[in-house]
């Protein structure tokens, strides 16, 4: 299995008065067209998921739908609670030793639940050890099912890496 990790992209600063629940903060205007670019240079570089699995949440929604348009995959488009506000790396194992083996499977989430599941994937007692930005992309590859320390690291673009390509 191929795991593609994406952080959302850039979204409005967190303010009760405007948003009262986190989970409905939206990307900004800068987010969106930055998520654009990245989304083509995905594109470029022959990314296509089987399957894009989102979090609930407003920002991360939003990065998967752009992501999923320019990439053709809107039909693929799925949202997950396992990547949502009460994230939990094990559930998130669970979700993904679910698909089938050959399937490229893109995340798209928040900080620092990514860092914790790619850590947790990379090696068992490895902790976050990769800080994604906003809109940054990880691979992984599994020669198995998904598991704790049975992943090898494919590719992690920043956002600038992967703008780089456009």
């Amino acid at each position: 299995m191929n795991l593609i990790l994406l952080r959302h992209a850039q979204a409005e600063k967190s303010d009760m008065k405007l948003y009262s629940d986190d989970d409905l903060r939206p990307l900004t205007e800068v987010g969106i067209k930055r998520q654009r670019k990245v989304a083509k240079a995905i594109h470029a570089m022959g990314l296509r998921p089987d399957r894009i699995i989102s979090s609930p949440r407003l920002r991360a929604r939003q990065t998967a739908e752009v992501t999923a348009s320019i990439l053709g995959r809107k039909d693929r488009l799925e949202f997950h609670n396992a990547l949502g506000a009460g994230y939990s790396p094990t559930a998130v194992l669970e979700m993904i030793s679910a698909f089938a083996p050959c399937e490229t499977v893109m995340l798209v989430g928040h900080e620092p639940d990514l860092s914790v599941i790619a850590g947790l994937l990379l090696g068992p007692n490895a902790g976050p050890i990769i800080k994604f930005r906003k809109s940054a992309l990880l691979g992984l590859y599994f020669s198995h099912v998904p598991q704790p320390g049975g992943g090898t690291l494919e590719f992690f673009y920043r956002p600038d890496d992967l703008l780089a390509l456009v």
